[in-house]
């Protein structure tokens, strides 16, 4: 098989690699190891955080700029190499470029207008956001081709869709992420790309230090594929693999805390072929979950949400349980180093448990199987609820007597919950003084057990500003870029927005398509 270029990964980054590739004149081939398209994106909101976008000053926003958004980042993670300054600056750069070129191509995109950024307060951080999305859209693929969409009704077990992602689709309608793959999908199709699904990346094929193709294991059989330009690695991380998670990230961890389907570290195993440098191992787009029936469910609504608190197994509360969820996950490692706060728990009251959703279960619903497993626990009281967790008894009901406290003054000076506008954001509009601060003491009491979970590793090959993986020695490999999870994040440790993570594998991903089509540096010219 010989083609122009080769992209590993058919999730959003990939597709939008593979569009561009192709506009500009490119043969093209997308490999997805699995029978599925959308990647992780397919099941999310889809948000895309995108600094000095040109929809804010059109909603009557304030006005944004590249270098308040350099200076916002470089505020949040100050420790970046001169490579992620390259590339941090090149991202807040080109970010309104990509979203332009989205409309141009037709995908029509909407300011979140009343998100903040994760850290408002921060220099160079916005309280009114950088955050857009697609708009709901009707479904126009190939009966076929949609059907292969990750989230598909028709291609899931059965109830699975509709538990990850049933907030993101509007009857008759495609919204967030489902939105944004199935638009990308659709241009990607039109535009003769071919497709294998149920394709492997086995190996790279590497001719004088160059990467001239890739070796695929396709259906049981091994294929070789020729690429003329170059390969692009939008394959994902390493959350999916055991081992490379207990080599690398924080104990203790499991594969099944992630909330997405799990990246199996190709992207890790080509790289070390041609000697490319690793960045950021130890590091994840962490997420407090909870398990239920085997999966792992984002708990962001839930703890955000009055009338709850957080605690360790001796009953303390040891963190400001609104934050996002980058900082939550870490603070939970950081805290479990001196007393056991993994799992954690997640203690709520009947008020929130009848108006506020909890991991796949609706507000007010409460399923046998899930009580009697011990996934959702309930009580009559908190000393019954501490004995049925088999936590400290005294520790939790102080815990909650002087939580109560800080919810009647409505001022949480232990952790700051609502101090922030990202905190308020979620919270309770009804609860003025403090939206995400309510007394927890309206019997029955529920609770789950709170994980570090992840949706996605940010550690990978390390790359440079033209998205070109390098080699230890600093010098990029020829014919190989990496974008999206394959690529070690530009936001090192920090979380800066809705949407950071896809919208800087979107960016990445033009960059380099740009880059192999020899377009880039006219762009940049442009861009300056």
């Amino acid at each position: 098989m010989h083609t122009d270029v080769v992209v590993v990964g058919a999730g959003a980054a990939g597709l939008l690699a593979a569009v561009a590739a192709r506009r500009l004149g490119h043969r093209v081939l997308v490999l997805e190891r699995s029978d599925e398209l959308g990647g992780s994106t397919a099941t999310t909101d889809g948000a895309l955080w995108l600094p000095a976008n040109d929809l804010m000053g059109r909603s009557g926003l304030p006005s944004d700029s590249a270098d308040e958004a350099l200076a916002y980042l470089n505020a949040l993670d100050p420790t970046g190499s001169g490579v992620i300054a390259a590339r941090r600056t090149a991202f807040t750069r080109t970010a309104a470029a990509v979203g332009r070129w989205l409309v141009t191509s037709r995908i029509a995109l909407e300011a979140m207008k009343s998100l903040p950024d994760c850290s408002p307060e921060v220099t160079g951080g916005k309280p009114q956001g950088r955050s857009v999305r697609v708009r709901a859209v009707s479904p126009k693929l190939d009966p076929e081709w949609a059907a292969r969409m990750r989230g598909s009704s028709t291609r899931s077990e059965p109830g699975l869709f509709a538990r990850l992602a049933s907030p993101f689709r509007d009857p008759g309608q495609l919204t967030g992420g489902a939105a944004l793959v199935a638009e990308m999908l659709r241009r990607a199709v039109g535009s003769d790309v071919e497709i294998w699904l149920e394709s492997a990346l086995h190996e790279l094929i590497v001719e004088g230090g160059a990467v001239t193709g890739v070796r695929v294991t396709r259906r049981g059989a091994s294929v070789d594929v020729t690429a003329a330009v170059g390969v692009i690695l939008a394959c994902g991380g390493f959350e999916g693999d055991q081992l490379l998670r207990d080599e690398h990230l924080p104990a203790p961890t499991q594969a099944d805390w992630s909330v997405t389907d799990g990246a199996d570290g190709t992207a890790l195993s080509v790289g070390h072929q041609v000697g490319a440098a690793l960045s950021g191992l130890d590091q994840a787009w962490w997420t407090p979950v909870l398990l239920a029936e085997g999966r792992a469910h984002p708990l962001d609504a839930a703890r955000v949400a009055p009338h709850g608190l957080i605690v360790d197994q001796a009953g303390d509360r040891y963190l400001n349980e609104a934050q996002p969820s980058v900082p939550a996950v870490r603070r939970m490692y950081e805290h479990n180093l001196g007393m056991r706060s993994v799992p954690s728990f997640l203690i709520v009251d009947n008020r929130h448990r009848k108006t506020h959703p909890l991991g796949p279960w609706p507000a007010g619903t409460s399923p046998k199987a899930a009580i009697e497993s011990g996934e959702l626990v309930r009580a009559a009281t908190l000393d019954e609820l501490a004995q049925g967790l088999g936590i400290d008894r005294a520790g939790l009901i102080g815990s909650v007597v002087a939580f109560n406290q800080l919810a009647k003054r409505s001022k949480d000076t232990d952790f700051g919950r609502g101090d922030s506008a990202w905190d308020r954001h979620f919270g309770d509009p009804m609860l003025r003084r403090n939206p995400c601060l309510g007394s927890v003491d309206r019997q029955p009491f529920w609770a789950v057990r709170v994980y570090p979970g992840d949706a996605g590793t940010k550690g990978g090959l390390v790359v440079d500003d033209r998205s070109r993986v390098l080699r230890t020695d600093g010098h990029p490999v020829p014919g190989l870029w990496a974008v999206s999870g394959s690529a070690a994040s530009l936001f090192g440790s920090a979380q800066p927005g809705q949407g950071a993570a896809l919208a800087a594998a979107l960016v990445e991903a033009y960059r380099a398509a740009l880059d192999l089509s020899g377009q880039l540096d006219q762009v940049d010219a442009a861009l300056a």
